[in-house]
């Protein structure tokens, strides 16, 4: 057996190898990829925040423009000799004249002027135009309204040169008198815009209009017009882009980016909306960025990371090699004492390991073995009290009990088939509730105990019938080797019943009864496992309130378990819907905590009491507090300090001692506050 566990070692080692390689070289080339992925990320986030610091500074560019030339009109429409000279001159051509000088004075695209009724005087881009109504229009409308407004305009009267304008509506008044006229100004949207405003940005610009079907046309732009027309048809989101508000363009990431293939180039940009005075979307302008030189730190970083990769590919095999050799060794000494163990020899060494997983799985063998070893004890001494049978008889029922048995339950006797599927065997005893039986369960084949519930208690008190509903519903959710499992809840003809799971053993009480007080090594068994029993209970938020000896009993194998949990309920009922209410004690005195006594509101504390009462029997041989009467005995729980077990039984250590008086402090935050602490403190013992 050594030689082969030797050699599982030595092929545990060469599979971590392998393993350990293949899982360290698949993390690499995994974060490889991401990292790629994040870079790519990262890259397209450095370009979209140039991007929109772009789409910024060209709103300020834009907006500047539009500034000054609404300062310059703002400044002749103010001016009365100005005003009348557009306003009075009769004749057309003179107005046109007077509107082209203003034009080149301000370096305008175009000027138009209406007069106070919206109606066109003059425009300098269409000359021969006069006495159209403008009124209906935004700009002019507002305008005339004594507001200077501005916005996009769009010139599409030849459908193949669409030209796209920003425009300035200046009303002709003097301060405090209302509009004589409005003067329009306006700036091209244009390739030589476009060129200008590229170069003070270091970015290439596109301005698009929308047709009425809201396609777009691209009007000026400093690269080609085609593949920048064919990424806007491709990609623009007008909706989107109608969404964008002009006011906080960085925040704003409702429009996606926009991708054009130019020269072998790829460029991506942020297209800003352009709006009429009206505020509807009457185009865009966009400015754009080849993604190549964005990326160039980028892919240095990725040139690097392939550098990096091999070298963690190497370093992977190295690690992987020393990492099975340390994992292996510890492994094939643990394999060599789980051999001896298995053989019964339980005094084997165990390694110790460091604070990783095997020094872990270490110290939970070592403790297996020690639980092993525990319980083997538990067994050899329950077969020694018991004179070779780790099982003692069932005492046979008095007959009173069978005679109160049979009284409300249907005759249920021995021999008898009940709820047409379980064949009762013998009454194992009576309970403040009922009766239970040993039976077998004729469609499964297997053995169980049956509580039934007097008839008479269903009869006398509703609440009887309720607590009974509630300990199936309650004792079901706790699966724990521990505790004796509960499978359901029937009635038949008038008797509710309970099926448990039967237990083949010798109850606690039975043991301290037949050899007095336990040793110190069985009292801690017990105690550990009593511990674990309830805080899987408490977990589920039970709380046992009657533990005592009676209810604990240990099986052929070493194993307790503890049962009934017939007066069981949840420890934080819904006030009001307890049905044992504040003032009310459930339970045997013997066991019960002060607050128990007193009828107060329960938590898990209340069973560590009932356990620290039961280890002190277990030690002494006797309860805690023994009184002539139930009164003197409540008040010996309530004002009595428990007495030291080693007043009865010297052999008890100290640790020990103080550990059950602990348990048993009067005042709850004076106990262990969970049962697993009071585990742990029994396992530091022994």
């Amino acid at each position: 057996m050594a030689a082969s566990a030797t050699r599982r070692g030595v092929g545990l080692a060469a599979r971590i190898f392998v393993a350990s390689t293949l899982v360290v070289v698949a993390v690499l080339l995994a974060s490889l990829g991401l990292t790629f992925l994040q870079t790519r990320r990262t890259a397209d986030a450095a370009i979209g925040a140039v991007l929109r610091r772009n789409r910024t500074a060209l709103a300020a560019h834009l907006r500047a423009r539009a500034d000054g030339l609404a300062g310059m009109s703002a400044v002749s429409a103010g001016v009365p000799q100005f005003r009348e000279r557009l306003l009075r001159d009769p004749d057309l051509a003179n107005r046109v004249d007077q509107a082209m000088e203003y034009r080149d004075l301000v370096g305008a695209a175009w000027v138009l002027v209406t007069d106070a009724e919206g109606l066109l005087l003059a425009r300098t881009d269409y000359p021969l135009e006069s006495g159209a109504d403008l009124s209906r229009g935004a700009l002019i409308a507002d305008a005339l309204g004594g507001d200077q407004t501005r916005g996009t305009f769009i010139d599409d009267r030849d459908p193949d040169s669409t030209r796209l304008y920003f425009a300035v509506a200046t009303p002709l008044a003097s301060e405090g008198a209302a509009p004589q006229g409005v003067l329009v100004t306006s700036f091209a949207l244009d390739d030589s815009l476009a060129a200008d405003l590229a170069g003070q940005m270091s970015a290439d610009l596109a301005f698009f209009a929308l047709d009425r079907t809201g396609v777009p046309l691209v009007v000026a732009s400093t690269l080609p017009r085609e593949p920048v027309a064919a990424a806007l048809r491709a990609r623009l989101n007008v909706a989107a882009l109608d969404s964008v508000d002009a006011r906080n363009l960085q925040a704003d990431s409702a429009v996606d980016t926009l991708a054009a293939e130019v020269g072998g180039e790829h460029y991506i940009g942020l297209p800003l909306p352009l709006r009429s005075a009206a505020g509807d979307l009457f185009g865009g302008v966009v400015a754009f960025r080849p993604r190549g030189a964005e990326l160039a730190a980028f892919h240095a970083l990725r040139n690097m990371i392939w550098v990096a990769l091999g070298v963690g590919v190497v370093l992977a095999l190295i690690a992987a090699a020393l990492l099975g050799r340390q994992i292996a060794s510890p492994v094939r000494r643990l394999v060599d004492a789980t051999l001896r163990v298995q053989d019964g020899d339980y005094s084997v060494e165990i390694p110790a390991g460091g604070g990783d997983e095997i020094g872990a799985l270490a110290r939970a063998f070592k403790g297996l073995v020690a639980d092993l070893k525990e319980k083997q004890n538990l067994v050899e001494y329950m077969m020694a009290a018991s004179g070779g049978a780790a099982t003692q008889p069932i005492q046979a029922v008095p007959t009173a009990v069978r005679q109160l048995a049979g009284a409300g339950t249907g005759q249920i006797e021995p021999g008898s088939l009940f709820a047409g599927r379980y064949e009762i065997k013998e009454i194992l005893g009576m309970g403040g509730m009922g009766v239970v039986y040993r039976a077998l369960d004729r469609e499964l084949g297997e053995p169980v105990a049956i509580k039934t519930l007097r008839s008479e208690v269903v009869g006398s008190d509703g609440v009887a019938l309720e607590r009974f509903k509630q300990e199936i519903r309650l004792a079901r959710k706790i699966t724990h080797r521990n505790v004796v499992r509960t499978y359901d809840l029937g009635e038949v003809n008038g008797t509710y019943y309970l099926t448990m799971e039967f237990v083949e053993g010798t109850s606690l009480k039975q043991l301290i009864q037949s050899r007095g007080k336990l040793p110190v090594p069985v009292t801690l068994t017990i105690g550990k496992q009593l511990c674990r029993a309830l805080e899987v209970a408490h977990e589920q938020g039970v709380i046992h309130r009657d533990i005592k000896p009676q209810n604990i009993v240990v099986e052929p194998n070493g194993f307790l378990k503890v049962m009934d949990f017939g007066i069981a309920r949840l420890a934080k009922a819904p006030q009001g819907k307890g049905l044992t209410e504040v003032g009310t004690a459930i339970g045997t005195p013997d066991y019960m905590s002060p607050e128990q006594l007193l009828g107060e509101e329960l938590d898990p504390r209340s069973d560590l009491y009932s356990a620290g009462v039961v280890l002190y029997e277990c030690l002494t041989g006797r309860p805690a507090f023994v009184a002539d009467t139930v009164y003197a005995l409540v008040a010996k729980h309530l004002e009595e300090e428990p007495p030291d077990p080693r007043a009865s039984n010297a052999d008890v250590p100290e640790p020990l001692a103080q550990l059950v008086l602990r348990a048993m402090a009067k005042q709850r935050d004076a106990r262990y506050q969970s049962a697993a602490a009071l585990h742990d403190a029994l396992a530091e013992i022994g």
